[in-house]
């Protein structure tokens, strides 16, 4: 609904007694994921997606009086100043293009798009932090903006060009919104998740995501396919760890209030992954012994079964010193770390394909 000004309403429901945290892409993967961790902790969550990839049917469980989703796009000015004059007190930006196949078919949209939403938040961030509203800014990145190498990556590790071609453009786009954050002028620095292979029940396969792309296949007896050599070095890490980390950051003062101080105040670069290692291969014939799957594993060229501008990473991963010096869980410091097995296990047991959720259990949700 829209005022005669034409200004945005925030739904108050959403809003309550205390200030929410704003969650751009919160129908995603991830985001849904950590919405529900905030809001079993009792944190008001304002969830913001134009639903052009996340699947509302994750939020459907989540509780109305501490979460409502908003239909709308983070490159809208109008939207994105009226949600934060409503004071949240973190920023979680999710929102992005994401998955090979989706960058591969439009590398320039997904570079231009990725880059306009991060633009239009910045600057309404600069506005909120002059008028004397400053949330802490939590974005993803990614890992891919490392330059390729065979040694664990660490956050100080080479970057790939900020200038780039074809799949590269969706690494050049995360670099350089961690850049327009930085240079926002914020009150406080910004913290950029450089996210490693995360995985878990819901993830999305056609976007190009591995695991739950070889899960459907082997409960469908169809053939996984391993695309090049299957030599490539993968590090995993489990979403439900990951959320807890996120939401650790983004509340520490509820999530982990011994931690707080820390946590509500570290910035920069932070990998954030698992410990499970393996090669494509390899993961592909876990996931035919686990599932009891009679499919087969078939070796395929990339550059026929993806696109012709597909180009591979070799090796990813993560070096998590950091993380593990913050205590966070997805870097195997949690009471039950996530080995590779149990991992896939779960997905295996847990997994229904993005869009089955039924349509009760959509989340009710308001465009402006």
């Amino acid at each position: 609904m829209w005022e005669d000004d034409r200004r945005p309403v925030v739904p108050a429901a959403a809003m309550g007694s205390s200030p929410p945290i704003l969650v751009t892409g919160a129908a995603g993967f991830i985001g849904a994921e950590v919405c529900a961790v905030l809001t079993r902790a009792g944190c008001r969550v304002l969830g913001v997606d134009d639903l052009s990839a996340g699947d509302a049917g994750r939020l459907g469980h989540l509780p109305a009086e501490l979460f409502e989703l908003v239909a709308g796009d983070v490159r809208d000015q109008a939207l994105m100043s009226a949600l934060l004059e409503e004071g949240p007190r973190a920023v979680l930006h999710l929102a992005a293009r994401v998955g090979v196949r989706t960058v591969l078919e439009d590398p320039r949209g997904c570079e231009q798009e990725n880059l306009e939403g991060v633009r239009v938040l910045a600057e309404q961030l600069r506005r909120a932090s002059a008028g004397g509203r400053a949330p802490r800014v939590v974005a993803a990145s990614t890992s891919e903006v490392y330059a390729e190498s065979s040694a664990p990556l660490g956050e100080m590790a080479p970057l790939r060009p900020a200038r780039a071609e074809g799949r590269w453009r969706y690494a050049a786009s995360k670099r350089l919104a961690e850049e327009i954050l930085d240079d926002a002028g914020l009150s406080r620095r910004p913290l950029h998740l450089r996210f490693f292979n995360v995985v878990g029940p819901g993830q999305d396969a056609s976007s190009g995501m591995v695991l739950p792309r070889f899960v459907e296949a082997a409960r469908e007896g169809r053939p996984l396919e391993v695309y090049g050599s299957g030599a490539q070095v993968r590090t995993f890490a489990h979403v439900d760890a990951v959320a807890r980390d996120i939401a650790a950051l983004v509340a520490p003062e509820t999530l982990a209030p011994s931690r707080a101080g820390i946590l509500g105040e570290v910035g920069g670069a932070l990998n954030v992954g698992g410990t499970a290692l393996t090669t494509i291969a390899a993961l592909a014939e876990l996931v035919v012994r686990l599932g009891g799957s009679s499919s087969e594993v078939q070796r395929r060229d990339p550059r026929r079964a993806v696109a012709a501008n597909f180009e591979e990473v070799q090796q990813r991963v993560p070096d998590l010193a950091r993380a593990r010096s913050l205590g966070l869980a997805s870097s195997a410091l949690g009471s039950e770390p996530w080995s590779l097995e149990a991992l896939v296990d779960d997905t295996l047991r847990r997994h229904r394909p993005v869009g089955a959720a039924a349509a009760e259990s959509v989340c009710a949700s308001r465009a402006f």
